[in-house]
């Protein structure tokens, strides 16, 4: 009755390994499993120009975490857009500076009148570092002139 359907008297262990063996033999016939086309992440950056925060909110971001930008030319701004860390989206705001002033720079008479400033200042350290004395006792000092 068992032997219809592949086992025999000593149980269903040979029958197991004769199966074994023989999924085996086709697999070293048969070429390896192929995995499937990995797709090369896009270069550059990702996003499209919208004409309003509103559209920029409503826009559809991929899950996994890249950021997609959407310039705003009409509004001097660019939109950023992807998901935290916390699987929560993020929504960033970036906005063009409308008045960049320019670094004001001295005028060469002023310049000059401080080099001259500064040169005097270190003369005067340099005269009074020469004449300073301490009045201040050492220790080793002050023993020495008690003992004589």
């Amino acid at each position: 009755m068992y032997n219809d359907y592949g086992y025999n008297n000593y149980g269903a262990a040979p029958d197991m390994r004769r199966r074994l063996n023989m999924m085996q033999r086709q697999q070293a016939y048969q070429q390896p499993y192929m995995s499937p086309p990995v797709i090369p992440p896009q270069s550059g950056i990702s996003g499209r120009i919208v004409t309003s925060i509103e559209e920029a909110r409503a826009a559809q971001i991929p899950l996994d975490g890249t950021a997609v930008y959407f310039p705003a030319p009409a509004e001097n701004k660019i939109y950023v857009k992807y998901i935290g860390l916390d699987g929560m989206p993020v929504f960033n705001v970036y906005q063009m500076a409308q008045d960049v002033k320019q670094p004001v720079y001295a005028e060469a008479g002023a310049l000059q009148a401080l080099q001259q400033r500064v040169a005097q200042l270190e003369s005067m350290v340099k005269g009074a570092r020469q004449n300073v004395q301490s009045n201040a006792d050492n220790a080793a000092n002050g023993a020495a002139a008690k003992q004589q």
